[in-house]
Formats: structure tokens, sequence, C-alpha cells
């Protein structure tokens, strides 16, 4: 069979190959520039009672239609699967078993990338650590959200019972709280008191009920009645004022004036104080738990790291589980190895880091000298280096009781707390190397943004043994992800 081409075709054959080159440039580029995002979580908890829906939030920022993206929901590990999206529609078959029927992903925003997800009826088992993870194929991105499932109760009904034991008894009780309440009784100068206290699961919800009972004998005047949640840390208090002239010990109504109104002055001064305590508690929370959510998120890419025998200082005794060492009395008979340092008493990790994300813990206990962090796989071993980024070293320190960051200038570190075990992360493509004190959940310091060698590895040194003032073995912790 013949084809004829005419003037016109052959204008639009000659025109095709310029086209077509300028569609494959086109294509080059826009391949070359993979669209880029932040997930954007909540940074402060979600406090909700038992029995309620729970809306996590979580969006793209800037704004990009994620119809096509994967999007994952999972609790502490990503195994844990909570909710999945993909193609387009929800994934259930490896859904975890508690959450079946009981999630929706909101996709009414999800073209302007907003996939908040419900969690229908929480129980208090569902408290705990979510990630809305989103995958674009080129490019992915994460954000953790917190849920505690807990209920503040009723303002507590005090009321006087019979009378036991040659007394008085004085109930209080509360309804509605989730956890378990704390109730206890104080007197009008604020001093706590001995009483009988159950506490009740009520049988048409998860809720508890709480009753307290306080033996009166006549003193004090004024009770207080006070229930606390323990994880919230809030209270709801009420006031019983019982004058002597009910149990025929008053001599003048006056003094009964004077006492009242001098416990109520008392409970005032009590009470702005205890506003004042828990106002400030809530500020440090407040600051504190950022760095706790960034710790448990870096906690989760927890990586087994073992010590390299080849690299170890002769002055170095490492135990047959490679994960312990300290500082020796004398060299130890160690073959040549060209990988040995020869001056600084530090040992490497085994494991050569050129991508992703790592995490291990060192347990130091107390001692007195150390040095952790990491450092440039070509770094020279054969001479005493300064321990800074511009020799390829990102470490902490700590010695003659300071903590610094070996920075090209040092940076003096103040923990909240000695640590007694210390976390290391290492996000290879954001740069960035992180240090965390592990007893307070804290972290300790994160080296400035830079672009990372080839390859890196861990970094360990116990110090100088001292005279057996710094020999307590340094030692890698086996770290599962989760607390």
């Amino acid at each position: 069979m013949m084809f004829e081409i005419g003037e016109g075709d052959k204008a639009v054959l000659m025109r095709k190959p310029q086209f077509s080159f300028l569609f494959f440039i086109l294509c080059i580029l826009s391949s070359s520039f993979s669209v880029r995002f932040s997930v954007i979580g909540v940074d402060l908890p979600l406090v909700i009672p038992p029995g309620e829906d729970a809306v996590l939030p979580c969006h793209l920022s800037p704004e990009i239609n994620a119809h096509e993206m994967t999007i994952r929901w999972f609790k502490y590990k990503y195994q844990d699967l909570v909710h999945l999206y993909r193609d387009g529609e929800d994934r259930v078959e490896n859904q975890m078993a508690e959450y079946r029927s009981r999630t929706t992903l909101i996709k009414d925003g999800i073209k302007a990338g907003n996939v908040s997800l419900i969690i229908h009826n929480v129980r208090y088992s569902d408290s705990g650590l979510y990630t809305c993870f989103y995958d674009s194929g080129s490019f992915y991105d994460e954000a953790v959200v917190e849920l505690k499932v807990e209920a503040l109760g009723s303002e507590p009904h005090i009321y006087l019972d019979k009378s036991q034991n040659g007394g008085i008894a004085v109930v209080c009780e509360s309804s509605g709280w989730y956890p378990e309440p704390e109730a206890l009784w104080r007197d009008e100068d604020g001093n706590n008191m001995s009483s009988s206290t159950e506490v009740k699961v009520m049988d048409d919800s998860l809720q508890f009920h709480v009753k307290a009972i306080y033996i009166f004998n006549g003193h004090p005047n004024t009770l207080s009645c006070w229930v606390r949640n323990p994880i919230l840390s809030q209270w709801k208090q009420s006031t019983l004022h019982i004058t002597d002239a009910f149990f025929q010990k008053m001599s003048s109504c006056i003094l009964n004036r004077l006492l009242i109104s001098a416990s109520i002055t008392a409970l005032g001064i009590l009470f702005t104080s205890w506003t004042v305590y828990l106002v400030n508690k809530q500020k440090r929370e407040k600051k504190r738990l950022p760095d706790e959510l960034d710790w448990r998120r870096a906690r989760r890419f927890a990586t087994k790291v073992y010590l390299d025998h080849q690299t170890a200082h002769s002055w170095l005794v490492l135990y047959k589980d490679d994960s312990s060492v300290r500082e020796g009395y004398a060299a130890q008979p160690v073959k040549y190895s060209p990988h040995r340092f020869t001056h600084l008493r530090i040992v490497l990790g085994k494991e050569t880091l050129s991508s992703g994300r790592h995490y291990w813990e060192v347990e130091v206990g107390d001692k007195t000298d150390w040095i952790l962090g990491v450092c440039d796989e070509s770094v020279n071993r054969n001479w005493k280096s300064k321990l800074t980024p511009e020799d390829g070293f990102w470490t902490v320190r700590l010695r003659n009781g300071i903590y610094k960051a070996l920075t090209s200038s040092r940076t003096i570190l103040t923990p909240r707390v000695p640590p007694r075990a210390v976390g290391l992360f290492l996000d290879y493509e954001a740069g960035r190397i992180s240090v965390y004190n592990v007893d307070d959940r804290s972290q300790l310091f994160t080296f400035p943004k830079v672009s990372f060698p080839t390859t890196l590895q861990p970094l360990f040194s116990p110090g100088l043994n001292d005279g057996e003032k710094n020999g307590r073995v340094m030692q890698i912790l086996q770290v599962t992800g989760r607390e």
C-alpha cells in the first residue's frame, strides 16, 4: 500500500522533529524539578474524652493535590498500619484489627493536600503517637500527632454521712474521669489529710467514679476535696465549712466567723499558689514536648551498631559482644591495621552510613570523660585531630564536668539532668546530626546543617581511665524503636 504526501503534510513533518525535541526538553526539566513539600501536623497533644471522635490533623505545605499520592497513617512503627490511602482509594487489607471500621480519611480537602484522619469512638488504648506519611513517588515526608484519651470529671460533691468510729463520715464523690483520678482531702492550711478512697468504673461508660471518705472528729472546721487527672495535671475542688456549733464546741459566733474567714483566706492563697504552679508546669511541659516528639520520631529509625576492632586505638579494650569498650592500663597486643587510630582513644562503628536515617544509643552511666558522634570515613587516623566538623568530625564530649559540642569554637551544653544514656540521630539527606539525653528525652544539640562527605561512621571514645575514676565500660544499647 502506498501513500501520497501533500505539501502541507511535508511542512508538518518538517516541523515535527523540532516539536519532539522541545517536548523532550520539557519532560527532562519537569522530571528534574520534582515537587517537594512539607507535611504539617500539630505540635501540642490532642486531648479527647473516651467515646468521642478524634480528628488527627495533617496537610501539605504548600497546598498540593494529594489525590494520586500514597497517604499512610501508622502508630509508632511503619508496620503498625492505622489507615492507608493508595491509588485513589482506601486499602484496609493490612490495617490493624483494633482500627478496622473505626477510621475515616477526610477527602474533602485532598486536592488541597489535606488528609486529616478521624478515629471514631476513641478508647484509652488509642493514646499514643500517630505518623502521617505522604509519598508522592519522587519525594516523601511525614508529621507526628500525639493523641491523649482523657477526661475531666464533675465538680466534687461533698456531703455528711452516718457516724463512724466516734466521728462523722464526710464523703466526696465525682464522676466522669479518665484515666483513673487521684483524690485527697486538705485542711484550711492546705495540709493533706488521710482518707479512705474508693475508685470504681461506671457501668454505662469507660469513665471513672471516685469516692473519698474522711472521718471528721471536730477538726478542722474547713475541709476541701481535690480530685486530679494525673496526666493532664488538672484539678477540680470543692470546700465544706463545718461550724463548731454543729458539734456543740463553739464558744461564740464571732470566733466561728474568724475561723471561717481565716480558712477562706488560706484556701485562696493556696488556690492562687497552686494555679501559678500549674501554669508554670504547663509552660515547662509545652517547651519539653517538641523535644520529646523529635526524640521519639528519631528513635523509630533505630540501627544496630557494632564496634570495629580494626579501628580501635591500641589502649582500648573491646569486649566480645562488639558493643562495649573501655580504656585499659596499657597498650593491647593488636594486629597492624591501616584503619586503626594511633593518637586518639577512638574506635569506630562497623556500619558505614551513606544514606537514610539512623539512630543509636550509648550508655555512659556515671563516666566522667567520653566522646560520641560520627566522622568522615576518610579522616586521617595517624595524627591528633582537633575533632571539628572542618576535619570531618561531628562529636559531643564530657570532660571535667562540662558538656560541649565540638564545633569550631566549642559550644557549651547545659543538660537539665546529667545523661546516663546518649542518643544519636543521623539524617544523611537532610545534613543533620542530633544528640539527645535519653534520660529526660531532651535534645542536647543539633549541628548546623551540612553536606556530609560520601560515607560516615559512628564514633566512640570512652575517655582516659584516670585511675579507675573513669573505668566504667561504655556500651552500645540495642534499641527497638519503642520506649
